[in-house]
């Protein structure tokens, strides 16, 4: 029989408990990932009256904006609906600069993988988990970008389903140069990522998302780079063509697609609608 002792010293081996629990209400705080790029960012949390620092946890990616703040309250309601814990990371611009800096995850600047913006997430969770084994991510946006980006090239992140709502444009799920219109960031060829990893990734679960109306070609902040027109003209065409691609990648590869395309009806690009919309797909019964 393992003693108290015994159990407290597993406890603190596996880290199961947080370093800094998500608090009641409202909070902020400045966090600095120590086990990555070691930079500072403020990080901006919520937690409903109906729950303790062990309710479920989502953690929510801002976009372009870099309002962190914003998209933890818009995660507000749904979460005392749904009872889960929001926790919204800010990737500043002077840190994180530029789509390379953050929609891309610093991939293309970093070798080291732990300085990724998908391991700072990974990192975050572990220091305020309590007791909880995994995750939901919710990006909108430029975080969309980020999101769908980590289910390809960190596949082995504890996310238990991903959604990745309105991206401006993708890593399309594609490895081989004859089938690929760009190499990475625009598909995995010349990527960090291999088969291995893109057999994993489609059998995660992952929910492609985006508004409805989400389709004007001239709409604010959308890619006109000639590696994000050949998926598409507008966010919706895009975010259907990836998923495409998904579909595709996944019966030559012969793995069983774990992911999802989900249109929202009456809605362009608004991170707030998307949100709700999200929360509504992941938890309502």
């Amino acid at each position: 029989m393992v003693g108290l002792l015994g159990v407290v010293l597993m406890v603190l081996a596996t880290g199961a408990f947080a370093a800094t629990p998500v608090p009641g209400g409202k909070w902020s705080w400045v966090w600095t990932d120590a086990k990555g790029a070691g930079l500072p960012m403020r990080v901006y949390t919520y937690r409903p009256r109906t729950c303790d620092s062990t309710c479920p946890i989502v953690i929510v990616l801002h976009g372009a904006s870099r309002k962190a703040a914003d998209y933890r309250d818009y995660w507000e309601l749904p979460a005392d609906r749904y009872k889960f814990l929001v926790i919204a990371p800010e990737f500043s611009e002077e840190h994180w600069p530029k789509s390379e800096g953050y929609n891309q995850g610093g991939v293309g600047k970093e070798a080291n993988r732990e300085k990724w913006v998908f391991a700072t997430v990974e990192h975050l969770f572990d220091e305020m988990r309590d007791g909880q084994a995994s995750y939901v991510l919710f990006g909108h946006s430029a975080g969309a970008q980020v999101a769908h980006r980590m289910a390809l090239l960190r596949p082995d992140n504890r996310a238990s389903a991903i959604v990745a709502a309105d991206a401006g444009w993708y890593t399309m799920p594609e490895l081989r140069k004859e089938k690929a219109t760009n190499p990475f960031p625009y598909s995995l060829v010349n990527s960090p990522s291999g088969e291995a990893e893109l057999r994993k990734a489609l059998a995660r679960r992952m929910i492609v998302m985006v508004g409805e109306k989400d389709d004007d070609p001239n709409a604010e902040n959308l890619s006109k780079v000639e590696g994000a027109m050949k998926e598409g003209a507008t966010r919706l065409e895009r975010a259907e063509n990836f998923f495409k691609a998904a579909t595709a990648s996944a019966k030559d590869l012969g793995v069983k697609l774990a992911w999802d395309l989900v249109e929202v009806p009456g809605v362009a690009h608004d991170g707030r609608s998307m949100s709700k919309a999200a929360a509504d797909t992941l938890f309502k019964k």
